[in-house]
């Protein structure tokens, strides 16, 4: 029934210590309470037996087998009434507190072991998020994986407690109630639990609709942080196209969506337990019609008729929250089904330990690449060759489509190609360790990529090791030590999440600086300057040659500014080469250039 909970709680099965314990604490807490039940028989007849002490009524019930402990009881408990009452009521606080101390016992050490098992599902998806190939992260999506990682692993967490806490001591307890009742009178019990399967019968056909449910209200919850991360990554948008209304709007739709969900989730839940709780009150009447007729027809004790209700009742007090826990573990593994299914679907970059790819000094050459992006129609790369020699600056350069973002993303391996071959100096570089290959790499991208910190730590974002005078060197390189020197806190200036705190200009330069620290063989301006105002554009600009000096560079670009200079212009449209060669040339020869150049190459990123 739990099949997908089942499968996600294998890391439970590393704590078998803390479990154990747990188990220890369950055993403890059942057998007082059972102890604490049965203590309750002596109780009611010392009260409707007048005439009798205490011993003595230890003797009545204590037969048979269980004779001679029954004597040995007897004779170390009070003769007095009053002491005697006493007596069982001390021992039954004391059946209450060891009880009480193996259930806190049992309670902690699993909900460690299950917060554990929630923060070891949650690394592990993070983990695999960060890893996915890029047709994974199209697919997906970040909102969702968001979604699954925090909301449905809290709701595998309860699903976890509920399992190895609430329904364990609440399965025990009823176990132990019955095992009471059983003795004292077995054929009243079975009465009593001939609306059992009923029960069962109604819990599960509810379970089917609560895990539907469960899963819809999932899903608009998910819907939810999407329309957050949405219209809050850049609220700038936002307000200067004055969404906040229309945002708004989008975001109460998935709001009430998730309302009805939640609202559908726990109405059936509520029906439920009232079924359970008619059926069950059912059962106690007939027990009690039944008990009467034997009472003052049979002349049945009184006070079996009073202990079986007592067990009974405190079975029904530990069975009643069982059906609200199945409709918890149904809608636990719903959250498990969607963890498992993101789990799977995910396809982690592919990699190999060796050997490693050496410092590229050579070529870089494109063989024939073919790619079509996940539902796509037609390739974004259609066959493309293409040879640059190591050190000269390349610039690609085409419209909206035309396949250049793609044809870089093949050689950073973001992307693995249908066909062909992307070759650093001959080698293929999908035969080669993924780290080894993006070390000699660096991208600058057109949005900036910067996070809450200082300029030390966004500097040497993925090489925290490297030490302050390199760190300088390389904003020296990029021109950002022009700004930060004149900080009132300089390189320890703390920056707001995503750059906020600098100009975009100042915040695409120490971008460019993190990727100069690298040292890289290979680096990639991916319109890294489209965001960049003048003044910062021409400082880039002059420092362009020592940026590009002992390294091979592609640069994505639409300003001329940018690609007027480089050694060649590789010139893409519809995921083809259709030109390459200097500037001047390709305004001569290549009616696509020249196009582009007459707009000032300006055009959406592909």
């Amino acid at each position: 029934m739990y099949s997908s909970l089942l499968k996600t709680s294998k890391p439970l099965l590393r704590h078998k210590i803390e479990l154990s314990i747990a188990a220890v604490g369950l055993v403890v807490m059942t057998l007082s309470f059972g102890a604490g039940l049965g203590l309750l028989l002596p109780i009611f007849n010392y009260l409707l037996k007048e005439g009798k002490n205490l011993g003595e009524i230890i003797d009545s019930v204590l037969n048979g087998p269980l004779e001679q402990i029954g004597d040995n009881l007897a004779s170390f408990v009070p003769s007095d009434p009053f002491y005697g009452f006493m007596s069982v009521m001390v021992c039954i606080l004391a059946m209450t507190m060891i009880g009480g101390i193996g259930r806190f016992v049992s309670t902690y050490m699993v909900t460690r072991t299950t917060l554990r098992v929630v923060e070891h599902w949650r690394v592990l998806l993070y983990r695999n998020m960060v890893r996915m190939d890029m047709a994974s992260n199209w697919l997906h999506g970040i909102a969702e994986g968001s979604s699954r990682i925090m909301s449905d692993v809290e709701q595998l967490g309860k699903g976890y407690n509920t399992i190895l806490v609430r329904s364990a001591q609440a399965t025990t307890k009823v176990i132990m109630a019955l095992v009471v009742a059983f003795i004292i009178n077995w054929q009243l019990t079975l009465l009593a639990l001939i609306g059992g399967p009923v029960i069962v019968i109604v819990v599960r056909k509810m379970g089917k609709s609560m895990r539907k449910a469960s899963m819809e209200a999932m899903k608009a919850q998910a819907s939810m942080l999407m329309r957050i991360n949405e219209s809050l990554s850049d609220l700038r948008v936002t307000k200067m196209s004055q969404s906040e209304r229309s945002e708004t709007r989008r975001f109460f739709s998935s709001a009430q969506r998730a309302f009805r969900e939640q609202l559908r989730r726990q109405r059936i839940r509520a029906v439920s337990s009232l079924v359970v709780e008619i059926i069950a009150m059912v059962g106690v009447i007939l027990v009690a019609g039944f008990s009467a007729w034997a009472i003052f027809r049979k002349g049945i004790p009184a006070s079996d008729f009073m202990m079986i209700l007592g067990a009974l009742v405190a079975a029904g007090a530990s069975f009643k929250p069982l059906s609200n826990l199945h409709h918890a573990l149904i809608a636990a593994d719903a959250a498990a089904e969607r963890i498992l299914d993101l789990n799977e679907k995910i396809i982690a970059e592919p990699d190999t330990t060796s050997p490693e790819l050496q410092r590229h000094h050579e070529t870089l050459r494109f063989e024939s690449i073919v790619y079509t992006y996940p539902g796509a129609k037609k390739p974004a790369l259609q066959g493309i060759t293409l040879e640059i020699e190591f050190g000269q600056m390349v610039a690609i350069v085409g419209g909206n489509g035309s396949g250049k973002s793609t044809l870089v993303a093949a050689l950073t391996r973001l992307i693995t190609p249908d066909s062909g071959k992307v070759l650093i100096d001959g080698q293929d570089v999908f035969e080669h360790g993924l780290r080894s290959v993006r070390a000699q790499m660096a991208m600058v991208t057109q949005k900036t990529k910067l996070f809450q910190g200082s300029l030390w730590d966004n500097i040497a974002y993925g090489r925290s090791w490297v030490d302050q005078q390199k760190i300088i060197a390389a904003a020296k390189d990029a021109t950002a030590d022009l700004f930060i020197k004149d900080l009132p806190d300089g390189y320890d200036t703390m920056i707001g999440e995503g750059g906020e705190g600098l100009s975009g200009g100042q915040a695409q330069r120490v971008c460019i600086a993190r990727a100069l620290l690298r040292d890289p063989a290979i680096l990639i301006l991916d319109e890294a300057t489209s965001q960049v105002d003048t003044t910062s554009e021409a400082l880039i600009a002059d420092a362009m040659h020592q940026i590009t000096e002992g390294r091979t560079t592609l640069v994505i670009a639409h300003r001329m500014s940018t690609v007027v200079n480089a050694d060649r212009i590789i010139v893409m449209e519809d995921g083809k080469i259709v030109g390459q060669g200097k500037h001047q040339e390709l305004l001569d020869s290549c009616p696509q250039y020249q196009a582009l150049a007459s707009g000032q190459l300006v055009g959406p990123n592909d």
